[in-house]
């Protein structure tokens, strides 16, 4: 007598080890930090152009991010300085008023001067990677050229809490300086969210060229996985089979 089926046995056995062979395939492309195979020695010459363009856009990318926290740092160290400006300029109209005594007007006087050092001292520790951001001018090389700011500390020797007007044109050249960097900025996360785009469509592409689509990676791995699941249950219940038939035949 033939107990169980041994053909579909056998068959589960070869489909188990097939999608465990599937299953490592997908999971070696997924984590190959570069494609398996080109289809030919011009295709992969090909995606290695592709990728090293990639990659150095990526770096392009990075220092880009760079200069947007150099200019993020200088912003911010001039909106504190501003908010001291104009605290500065509230000072200088009060030192307009006759009634006030020489002790109320050397306490405006001392408060002032502690603002314009508060302000020397923002510059002076405004400091991205170990460098001032108001040392002068830095050139990035992003994916886009080269962006080039220049930055320079406001001037706040010639603060005088005496002089109204040298606090409103301070304040008015801060603020000009902070429009120049917003527009940099803004121009700069421009360029970066073009080139991002274009390194996903150049990984896409190199991609394509070496056999390596990700999401037809993700694809196989799920289908092994299933087939590996089925060919378990397949086997398992052969096994279940078979042993009832034993039973059945030793009772």
């Amino acid at each position: 007598m033939k107990i169980g089926n041994t053909q579909v046995a056998n068959e589960s056995l070869i489909s188990l080890n097939k999608a465990k062979e599937n299953e490592k395939d997908a999971l070696k492309k997924i984590s190959s930090p570069r494609p398996l195979e080109a289809t030919d020695g011009a295709s992969l010459a090909l995606a290695n152009a592709l990728l090293s363009q990639a990659n150095s856009m990526s770096q392009g990318i990075r220092n880009a991010n760079d200069a947007l926290g150099v200019m993020q740092i200088a912003d911010a160290t001039l909106s504190n300085i501003t908010d001291s400006a104009i605290r500065m300029n509230e000072l200088s109209v009060a030192l307009g008023n006759p009634a006030l005594n020489n002790e109320q007007r050397a306490m405006i006087e001392s408060e002032a001067n502690a603002l314009t050092q508060a302000m020397s001292d923002a510059t002076s520790q405004a400091v991205f990677n170990g460098r001032n951001v108001f040392s002068g001018q830095m050139s990035f090389v992003t994916g886009n050229g080269t962006e080039s700011i220049n930055m320079q500390a406001p001037n706040v020797s010639g603060l005088n809490v005496n002089n109204q007007q040298s606090i409103l044109d301070f304040i008015n050249n801060v603020n000009m300086s902070r429009a120049d960097i917003g527009s940099a900025m803004n121009g700069i996360q421009s360029g970066v969210n073009a080139s991002m785009n274009t390194v996903v469509n150049l990984k896409a592409a190199e991609g394509g060229l070496m056999k390596d689509d990700l999401a037809e990676n993700y694809n196989q791995l799920n289908s092994a996985k299933l087939k590996e699941n089925a060919s378990l249950y397949v086997a398992s219940f052969n096994a279940q089979y078979l042993q009832s038939r034993l039973d059945a035949l030793l009772g």
